[in-house]
């Protein structure tokens, strides 16, 4: 029992620094620059500060520096932090720490950014963090000889990148991330190799983050903190996973990181399907289709996914059990993402066909709103192409009051319509976007991914509205 000591202090160290050092973070962060101010695809009204890469790196050194004195004290060196590489893996790690960091304060471009992320993965590879055997549940393996070194660089890149991507919605990332380390320190000890100095108090920090970034958030991770938790994620996965002839079992690491993987996967196959670029940023994520499903409901929607992710996680925890049960713990959390995909229109292969050119047609009207104005260009016949192409019947935009701006063509009152919250800034609601067709409400999801390079001219027109009442408002006070 006196083992686990160290790692007790270590968890209770990161919480402390998370809970009592949020103000100074945030502070600190306003002082740097690091803002995120309100945005068309963001989902804050006000400037909220970028501080959680900073209390999350400030948490696991605390951390680590309490563990050791710990271990000292209670003549536990022998048996502590034995595999030297695990220190080691927080210097890529501050690399991209510091990254992140760079990015939060001025926007890089995506190929630095990849090429950092790369450097980092491959001095990973370097301690031995790396795929070298791939064990498929017993069923298959096979030598990945030369290809080591690049499969290992583009997971740790590919999950690094993924859990920045679903920081999109409250608490969903932080969330992810805890679930995801503590599958990790569970199966590590059902394997019998206990690698928790880094794993316990990371995800005691990312928990505990979640206090200031639910609800009305006071601090968001920042790319800075999103990478960091990615890298460390991906790596530490990798060793856990890891088995006693060196094989990496994918499958416990496919349910360890089941979300991230997911969603990142589809979204770059979905992107070259659309004729998009894979390394832009867009709506498409799966916390976006829940989004759109749930009517801006974020508390549904990262309570719904952390679900399946816990599901996934204890899945990998269950194979590291019964090894032979691997089949069935893959198949419900695959089954609850495609769900997901199915109702929101992402998997209907007529859709993946014509988005492409769903794409391009709402790009020309976007074009052309921004040159002629919102009112003419939504008048183009290229918007009936669009609707052609995107199974929509009907589109109407009203005002937060119910008042119809625009629309067109005809609803059917029989048939569900998806209705779109529509924010001038975060959440402060400026109208209501309304789509209906042929299918489910729900189906429309897709179709207002493929919509989404029109908002700016909707909220133009709703911005004209909002003008003209004001004004009518004022004559009215004047005659009076």
């Amino acid at each position: 029992m006196l083992q686990y000591l160290p790692y007790a202090a270590g968890v209770l160290a990161a919480v402390i620094v998370v809970l009592t050092g949020g103000r100074w973070f945030r502070r600190t962060a306003w002082r740097l620059g690091l803002i995120d101010g309100p945005k068309l695809r963001g989902v804050h009204a006000e400037p909220v500060a970028k501080s959680g890469g900073m209390a999350i790196v400030a948490a696991l050194v605390v951390s680590l520096l309490v563990q050791m004195v710990s271990a000292r004290a209670l003549h536990l060196e022998d048996a502590y932090l034995n595999d030297i590489n695990h220190l080691y893996l927080l210097l890529p790690a501050f690399a991209i720490a510091g990254l992140g960091l760079m990015d939060d304060l001025r926007p890089l471009g995506a190929l630095p950014k990849l090429a950092v992320q790369a450097a980092a993965a491959t001095v990973a590879w370097f301690l031995f963090f790396r795929i070298d055997t791939v064990n498929a549940a017993g069923l298959l393996e096979f030598s990945a000889g030369w290809l080591s070194l690049p499969l290992t660089v583009v997971f740790i890149v590919a999950v690094t990148n993924a859990y920045n991507m679903i920081d999109g919605v409250d608490g969903l990332c932080s969330g992810a991330a805890f679930i995801a380390l503590l599958g990790i320190g569970l199966f590590s000890m059902l394997g019998g190799e206990l690698r928790l100095e880094l794993a316990l108090p990371l995800g005691a920090a990312a928990l505990t983050f979640m206090r200031f970034n639910l609800g009305k958030p006071k601090a968001f991770l920042g790319d800075s903190g999103s990478m960091f938790l990615g890298f460390l994620i991906a790596t530490l996965a990798l060793r856990a996973v890891t088995q006693a002839d060196g094989a990496v079992d994918i499958v416990p690491l496919f349910l360890l990181l089941s979300l991230p993987i997911v969603d990142i996967t589809t979204v770059f196959f979905r992107r070259l399907i659309q004729g998009s670029n894979p390394l832009s940023a867009d709506r498409g994520h799966i916390h976006h289709i829940l989004m759109l499903q749930f009517e801006g409901n974020t508390f549904r929607t990262t309570g719904t996914l952390l679900f399946m992710a816990s599901l996934g996680a204890a899945g990998a925890v269950w194979c590291g059990w019964m090894p032979s049960l691997a089949g069935a713990a893959i198949t419900l959390p695959l089954g609850l993402y495609l769900a997901i995909y199915i109702s929101g229109g992402y998997a209907n292969p007529r859709n993946l066909r014509s988005a492409g050119a769903a794409t391009d047609a709402a790009n020309l009207v976007a074009k052309r709103a921004e040159e002629v104005g919102a009112q003419e260009a939504l008048t183009d016949a290229t918007l009936v192409e669009w609707m052609a192409l995107a199974e929509v019947t009907a589109i109407g935009l009203l005002t937060e009051e119910g008042q119809r701006v625009w629309s067109a063509g005809v609803p059917t009152a029989e048939r569900d319509a998806l209705n779109i919250p529509l924010f001038a800034s975060g959440r402060v609601e400026r109208g209501r976007l309304v789509l209906q067709g042929p299918g489910r409400a729900g189906a429309m999801a897709f179709a207002a991914h493929l919509l989404l390079p029109l908002y700016p001219a909707f909220m133009e027109l709703l911005a004209y509205q909002t003008a003209d009442k004001a004004i009518e408002e004022t004559r009215v006070e004047t005659r009076v």
